[in-house]
């Protein structure tokens, strides 16, 4: 009988410590050392290889020799069915020593079963064992390593009896001989690559496409995805089967599940092959629906006889499905071939390994193929879903690359539009001021015209006459008052001063500013009494407030409108306007905030206002850090409010303004105006309220007037000079009315600039302004405060 020699590794040797630096080097260096010794260390263990034995089909013979491996499908024997092997070997005195420690015998396939003698003892019974469990599975070859019992192996001759009951699989491996020590590394080894490495593929290749599956659920366009991941998990699992322990299932039923299984695997691939390139051959769908409804149908008519008919089943569908998976892998190579893409090309050739896994594991499964082999499909499969997520991760990183560009993209034309938009905007701050600059001019000099007029004018035609006029007027300044108050918040010229406000005061004032037009649309205007007081800007809150309250009065035709305050907790309140008008839809009510917007007034009727109000109400509102609220129901009313700091503490009283006529008697004012409407106007309202006054047309004549007077000239007590002025600026005046007459001399600044510079230098200065247009109440206004201000010597 022929023996082979092989060895097992050497005992173990000591290494040195590892530097840190060089793990990997040595590492290296470590495995070549091993793999050196190896051949040597294999050398020195008697190990024997049985690769000639006798075979019968029964136990009385005829016996005939065979060449181990052994595979019945080459030579024709009947399958499944029972067959005997007899194998002898020679061994050494030393082998049966009972110190040369435990002998085994391994084989890499055997039956799983069998019955095994050795020397006449049963050593190994797992066929009675089958025949009498009938959940215990069919039999299919395994790998198996036996320990021998001391004192069985004889020196000399030994004879090894082996009785098997084969399936489709029949056959046997050549047995290896020796003791145990050096038998168990390749017999672990052995079930890691049968068994062990590829349960860990398919379980990396199933949690893969469980992700798939769950990005194709997040985001349903990706069809291809979702039928891939299906594709995968069930050949994943199913590969996993293959290895599982056996569940005690009859054999029907898991032949059943395993062909299901196959059949389902064919149709997900057709429909994949036709989502990923979007195309839907008009017999190829049919076709492959129609013939996996047939299959399984088919199926379970024959589960219903056992499992030998599904086994037969196998037999002619396998290659039928295999013929229905060639037109996927078609679709696929067309798209390749169109699109010239790599990974998609790496996916073809992993379907088409797949299939050619298929193929081979189907006649390995009949038995046609050596009995020593494996199965493929588990490694294909992972290799499949490899090539798919290559795939995939091309596709994201696709998709990230041109997210990157249409992002940069996307900046660039933000960038583009927002150069535009700050050029518009400086267009239109350019044109408001030079607009309004021109346009204030006539409107300040008509309105201190007109209203010298209505003082002179008693007859009632002509008043009436005059009365129109000066409405007119009114509205124009309106207009500019609103577009100026605009211009000044867009600026950032406005610096809020936060100051303790009592709320009371501002309420009354308000109450009775709107109080006539309240009055004249029959509603009914109610101010609740308050006692707080909030940290806010007075100027800005009573410009909030009178704006909302002309707003719900505007708005409202019955009922009335409430202004009352809310405590919110937190050292905050709310101040709120109630109102009983026309509403404001839910869609619309960020509208309202907006410059020139008027929902009910399409026609821009004038008495219904500019829309401006809420504009410069919502400027307001953030310059001084306030919250703005608006809660409306169309029909049945509007709640405005704004959000404020409570503040305690005492409000320096007010500064007294003049009451009498004639309440600027006694003094000399200096005023400069290059307009000479405007001008002539200014000193017709002065003259009338008892002042004498000075007039130049600009800085140059007002150098010549103070060069030509003697140096105890008459003293001044008030500077009124315009902003923009020809051949210098209202600065050049202020500087050189206050060498002639003294550094602390009181100033007044008009102008009808809108320009943001001009307003944030006026800002800086602190210097008292009125902003054109305005009216003969506003002039007085300025000039009560102009006179009570502190002067600001430093101002230039």
């Amino acid at each position: 009988m022929a023996v082979d020699n092989a060895a097992m590794p050497s005992p173990r040797v000591r290494l040195p410590v590892p530097s840190p630096r060089w793990p990997p080097l040595l590492a290296a260096l470590w495995a070549a050392w091993w793999l050196a010794l190896w051949p040597a260390a294999l050398a020195a263990q008697p190990l024997q290889r049985l690769t000639v034995a006798d075979f019968a089909v029964r136990a009385d013979g005829p016996w005939q020799p065979v060449a181990l491996p052994d595979t019945w499908s080459a030579r024709g024997v009947p399958r499944p069915g029972l067959g005997w092997y007899r194998l002898r070997t020679e061994l050494p005195a030393a082998a049966a020593d009972a110190d040369a420690g435990t002998w085994a015998l391994r084989w890499e396939r055997v039956s799983s079963h069998h019955r095994l003698w050795l020397n006449g003892a049963l050593l190994h019974d797992t066929l009675t064992q089958a025949a009498a469990d009938p959940g215990s599975g069919r039999a299919q070859p395994v790998a198996l390593l036996l320990h021998l019992p001391p004192g069985l192996l004889r020196a000399g001759g030994n004879e090894l009896l082996l009785q098997v009951d084969s399936g489709l699989r029949a056959g046997l491996s050549a047995p290896w001989l020796g003791p145990a020590m050096a038998l168990e590394p390749a017999h672990r080894r052995g079930l890691w690559l049968d068994s062990g490495l590829p349960q860990q593929l398919n379980l990396a290749a199933a949690g893969a496409c469980g992700f798939a599956l769950l990005l194709w659920w997040r985001r349903r366009s990706e069809a291809a995805m979702g039928w891939f991941g299906l594709l995968g998990l069930m050949v994943s699992l199913r590969n996993q089967a293959y290895h599982l322990p056996n569940p005690g299932l009859p054999p029907a039923l898991s032949s059943l599940l395993f062909y299901i299984a196959q059949v389902v695997t064919v149709t997900l691939l057709g429909v994949f092959a036709m989502s990923l390139t979007r195309r839907r051959p008009r017999i190829y769908r049919p076709l492959l629906l129609a013939g996996a409804a047939l299959m399984v149908l088919t199926a379970l008519l024959a589960s219903l006889t056992g499992h030998v008919a599904i086994d037969r089943l196998r037999a002619w569908s396998y290659p039928v499905l295999g013929l229905l998976a060639l037109p996927a892998l078609l679709l696929i190579g067309q798209r390749v071939r169109a699109m010239r893409g790599g990974e998609l090309a790496a996916l073809l050739l992993a379907l088409m390994g797949v299939l050619l896994a298929g193929g081979h594991d189907y006649l390995f499964q009949r038995g046609v193929l050596d009995v020593g082999g494996q199965w493929w499909l588990p490694y294909a499969t992972p290799m499949m879903v490899l090539a798919f997520c290559v795939l995939m991760v091309g596709r994201v990183v696709q998709a990230m690359t041109q997210v990157e560009v249409l992002n940069q993209t996307l900046e660039l034309r933000v960038r583009e539009r927002t150069q535009a938009l700050a050029a518009a905007n400086a267009a239109k701050t350019r044109f408001l001021a030079a607009a309004s600059h021109d346009l204030r001019q006539p409107v300040v000099a008509i309105g201190l015209l007109v209203g010298l007029l209505r003082e002179q004018i008693t007859q009632p035609a002509l008043r009436a006459m005059v009365v129109k006029v000066d409405e007119a007027v009114a509205a124009m300044e309106s207009l500019l008052a609103g577009l100026l108050d605009l211009s000044r918040l867009d600026s950032g010229s406005v610096r809020p001063q936060l100051l303790r406000v009592p709320l009371q005061p501002l309420l009354d004032a308000v109450a009775v500013h709107e109080a006539e037009a309240a009055r004249h649309k029959g509603l009914t205007l109610r101010v609740r009494p308050s006692a707080c007081a909030v940290w806010a800007d007075p100027l800005l809150l009573e410009q909030v407030l009178r704006n909302l309250v002309s707003n719900a009065v505007r708005y409202t035709d019955r009922g009335g409108v409430l202004v009352g305050v809310r405590p919110l907790g937190g050292g905050r309140l709310r101040l709120q306007v109630w109102d009983t008008g026309r509403g404001i839809a839910p869609a619309q009510q960020a509208e309202v905030f907006e410059e020139f917007v008027q929902l009910d007034n399409p026609q821009r009727e004038r008495s219904q206002g500019l829309g401006l109000g809420l504009a410069i109400v919502r400027r307001s509102a953030e310059l001084m850090g306030a919250r703005l609220t608006l809660r409306s129901v169309p029909g049945r009313g509007s709640c405005f409010g704004i959000e404020l700091p409570v503040a305690e503490g005492d409000l320096p009283p007010p500064a007294p303004v003049p009451a009498a006529e004639r309440w600027l008697a006694g003094m000399r004012v200096v005023l400069v105006e290059d307009d000479p409407a405007v001008r002539d106007a200014l000193v017709a309202r002065l003259v009338a309220w008892g002042a004498a006054v000075q007039a130049h047309a600009g800085p140059r004549a007002l150098r010549e007037a103070l060069d030509a007077q003697p140096p105890d000239g008459r003293e001044a007590s008030l500077l009124i000079t315009d902003l923009r002025l020809p051949g210098g600026s209202g600065w050049d005046v202020l500087s050189l009315a206050r060498r002639r007459y003294g550094a602390w001399l009181p100033v007044l600044v008009i102008t009808g600039n809108t320009a943001p510079a001009d307003l944030a230098a006026l800002a800086g200065s602190g210097l008292p302004v009125l902003h054109k247009p305005f009216r003969a109440e506003d002039l007085r206004a300025a000039l009560a405060a102009a006179l009570a201000a502190p002067v600001q010597p430093g101002a230039r």
